[in-house]
């Protein structure tokens, strides 16, 4: 009856399993009769501490109000996520608890899609509007960290109705993901920088920088800059090129909230398409090393 259930059944003692079912083999990806005398911590390769935890509990007669979800251990084989649900068993002598292990691999695999479709935005893979303000909103009020210093940079495709009426809107998807794929190249080529990206609406993008001095920011968002400059874009309309436009500014003593210091780059952004566009500005109040600078 116990090789019939549908979720993984464990009889274990402090020192180790002394019975398992063939769902429980199955979930631990080991034969049935090589999972006695095993320890079921053995098998699992994240949330240890949490499993014994709950174990330790169960040993004592207590059940815990969360179940432990946890991976398990593998020698090549899929990853499976297990529930673990610990209790304890009316056995006398020697302590022994019953574990229960349900196979949630697929639930898991369901809700981290549904949450990469709620934070990402569909075309380009950048995080969306949403979620990058809700980053910077936490940011923004996180005063007291060891790192206070956050920067908010805005871009802006230069003339994207343009390359949208030349080349159509395939290829000016194209540009975007290309854009991103950019900006992406630049952040992760710094293992210290703790960029968030995002497409904010359109050929709008917004990266929040948060712990870097001024003259790193200015020297990253110019990197992103000649990135895509000189990047070629590929589409079934022909090869072309795009530039950005981009607008800096830091969090001070004087805003408000993350809505300030957004609309502060936002200005900074216009600022740089008024005087020409393909260049970084910076928002007059910001402590930028330079007003603005020029493309080489």
């Amino acid at each position: 009856m116990l090789d019939l259930m549908p979720m993984g059944f464990l009889i274990h003692t402090k020192q180790g399993i002394i019975f398992g079912n063939q769902e429980a083999a199955r979930l631990l990806q080991v034969r049935q009769n090589e999972v006695v005398g095993r320890h079921f911590l053995d098998f699992l390769a994240t949330h240890v501490e949490e499993a014994a935890k709950q174990m330790e509990e169960a040993f004592h007669g207590r059940i815990s109000v969360e179940p432990t979800e946890a991976e398990v251990r593998t020698n090549g084989g899929p990853t499976r996520t297990i529930k673990l649900i610990a209790g304890a068993l009316p056995w006398e002598g020697n302590p022994v608890v019953q574990l229960l292990l349900q196979d949630i691999t697929d639930l898991k695999t369901i809700q981290d899609r549904l949450h990469l479709l709620a934070v990402t935005d569909e075309l380009t893979g950048a995080f969306n509007r949403r979620h990058a303000f809700t980053i910077g909103h936490r940011l923004f009020d996180a005063r007291n960290a060891a790192s206070p210093r956050l920067a908010l940079a805005v871009l802006d495709v230069d003339h994207f109705k343009r390359v949208n009426d030349t080349y159509g809107h395939s290829a000016g998807d194209a540009a975007l993901k290309m854009l991103t794929q950019s900006i992406q190249a630049v952040i992760e080529a710094d293992p210290s920088l703790n960029a968030t990206l995002a497409r904010v609406g359109g050929e709008e993008f917004m990266i929040l920088l948060p712990g870097m001095a001024p003259e790193a920011v200015h020297e990253t968002c110019e990197q992103i800059r000649l990135e895509i400059e000189r990047r070629h874009v590929l589409s079934t309309a022909g090869t072309f090129q795009i530039t950005v436009s981009i607008g800096v500014a830091w969090r001070n003593e004087m805003d408000s909230s993350f809505d300030i210091l957004y609309s502060k780059a936002d200005s900074a952004l216009y600022e740089a398409k008024a005087v020409g566009r393909n260049r970084v500005c910076f928002d007059d109040s910001s402590q930028s090393p330079s007003k603005s600078r020029m493309p080489t």
